[in-house]
């Protein structure tokens, strides 16, 4: 089959009709004003963006004074809000230290050697919004998350590929099949590649042709319907290549959708993924905006989750002040686990159950003891957090010990590779996060 060759641009997908609205969004800027990055900007119309050094960020620096995940900005209604993120030497707006200000357009931050400048442009641009608030399973009343259904809808009715762009724990799977229920594929497999597992020797079964010829196993698996490659920012640079000529040989009949936590670009620039690949899965981008950047509909987002887990808490003002003020760094899965957990509390008569939400951010403070902790929360709640302690200790430093080969670490641990893969994925430790706090520790 002859090759056929994909601009290297993003496609414009057609509108799909359904009852929807238009309204004008400005866009936003941040700029490096000095420091090692000067000129470096981004130019968004999302509502909340990070700043640091980690490639998970929006707006990646190289500034060694600058933290990981050292500051982020919101835009709101009052202006932009900018808060620090724990970094290590601070965010300061003119001579004054700040933990949180809000900001005017055009005025400048310093965070280690950096200035930045952060403005909004006069034009605004028009956003298309639908007035559904739920895609498939997903859920959404805020204008950012039906923005981010109208692109979904309007992904499904073609057949390109399609970068799903978030945060961990803000749905990207659910996406991805929302989108696959949607398209002509429906009918077809919907085929999960956990890009963490694809590692160099798996890649040469799954994505090489049998012996006797015909498709790659998981090409075969996935014909006539999705293929699915979550956190294929994860795939290892030795795997791409591998990847990318099956992508170019166009012989099999599948549609790819793809997810990444991490800042594709970035990962580009730093030549960590290759360029090629990135615009063949990055035709249509939809990004995901984290919980914190929507907390106007935690109230309906509760109800809608409670009604999904059969369950029924009290969401008191008490309560939603209460999940308002939290950061919710595990986004909508997290908040998810915080209802499932009370709705076992409450039917054991215990209705303690937010106790473990209030103290969620102890561990940010470094003060609480394994006395304080226990006496201070119900049985359930405190066994919950102590072994949750345990495993992201325990398997951080396992996989320390060696030196980061899964092998290594499914003979330190005796749990079978599957098993490892899904307590490291629920304790959220990422391989390469680890490998780079490691660096950062030396």
């Amino acid at each position: 089959m002859a090759e056929r060759k994909r601009p290297e641009v993003t496609e414009s997908l057609p509108t799909l009709r359904t009852d929807s609205a238009r309204v004008k969004v400005h866009e936003w800027t941040v700029e490096v004003a000095s420091g090692p990055d000067k000129g470096k900007s981004l130019t968004t119309l999302e509502s909340l963006i990070r700043v640091g050094t980690d490639s998970t960020n929006d707006l990646v620096l190289s500034d060694g004074t600058v933290s990981r995940r050292h500051v982020e900005i919101e835009r709101t209604s009052r202006g932009f809000i900018v808060r620090d993120l724990g970094s290590r030497n601070g965010v300061f707006l003119g001579s004054h230290q700040i933990l949180q200000a809000v900001l005017e357009p055009g005025e400048k931050l310093q965070i280690g050697k950096t200035r930045l400048v952060v403005d909004q442009r006069k034009k605004p641009t028009e956003v298309e919004i639908t007035g559904d608030d739920r895609f498939g399973e997903m859920f959404g009343s805020s204008e950012a998350m039906r923005a981010v259904f109208a692109l979904l809808r309007r992904a499904a009715a073609t057949d390109s590929p399609v970068l799903i762009e978030g945060e961990t724990g803000t749905g990207k799977e659910l996406a991805a099949r929302a989108l696959h229920q949607h398209s002509a594929r429906r009918h077809g497999p919907f085929k999960v590649v956990d890009c963490n597992r694809l590692s160099e020797d798996v890649a040469e079964v799954e994505l090489s042709s049998p012996p006797g010829g015909g498709l790659p196993p998981l090409f075969d698996q996935a014909q006539g319907g999705t293929l699915f490659l979550d956190d294929v920012g994860e795939l290892p640079a030795s795997v791409q290549p591998k990847l990318l000529r099956l992508l170019d040989s166009r012989e099999a009949d599948v549609r790819f959708v793809a997810s990444t936590s991490r800042n594709l670009d970035e990962e580009v620039r730093q030549e960590r993924f290759r360029k090629e690949l990135y615009f063949r899965l990055a035709v249509a981008r939809v990004r995901i905006p984290p919980l914190r950047a929507r907390k106007e509909e935690l109230p309906h987002l509760a109800r809608y989750l409670m009604q999904h887990l059969g369950a029924q808490i009290d969401l008191s003002p008490q309560t939603l002040a209460l999940f308002e003020g939290y950061d919710w760094p595990g986004n909508v899965r997290e908040l998810r686990n915080v209802l499932e957990r009370g709705a076992l509390m409450q039917e054991t008569g215990n209705t303690q159950w937010l106790d473990f939400l209030a103290t969620g951010d102890n561990s940010k403070k470094g003060q609480q003891s394994l006395t304080e902790l226990v006496i201070s929360l119900p049985y359930h709640l405190a066994k919950d957090r102590v072994v949750g302690d345990f495993e992201r200790v325990y398997f951080t430093e396992v996989m320390k010990a060696s030196n980061f080969d899964m092998q290594i670490a499914e003979q330190k641990t005796g749990l079978s590779m599957q098993s490892l893969y899904r307590l490291l994925k629920k304790n959220g430790l990422r391989l390469k996060d680890l490998k780079n706090a490691e660096q950062l520790e030396k």
